[in-house]
């Protein structure tokens, strides 16, 4: 089994998360601060969109969460052709 290696570039739809986490960590303290319960879980709700972008959107079509990952780097352990 080997493990994803971190890439340098920045993931898909960063600024968007980054965003959407933002938004929802100011609405979670305001809405505690108040003690409004409706403002607290629209908080959860919008947190849970950038969860939502992170493991549905990001996606790649093999199934992957990370587009850097090639067929070659999976196959650990398995012989090569240029023996």
């Amino acid at each position: 089994m080997s493990t994803p290696k971190p890439s340098n570039r920045p993931g898909r739809f960063l600024e968007w998360k980054v965003r959407i986490f933002g938004g929802g960590a100011v609405l979670a303290l305001v809405g505690m601060y108040f003690g409004e319960r409706w403002m607290t879980g629209l908080a959860i709700v919008v947190l849970l969109a950038g969860l939502v972008i992170r493991v549905v959107l990001e996606r790649n079509p093999s199934g992957s969460l990370y587009a850097d990952d090639d067929d070659e780097q999976n196959d650990v352990g398995t012989p090569s052709s240029e023996a």
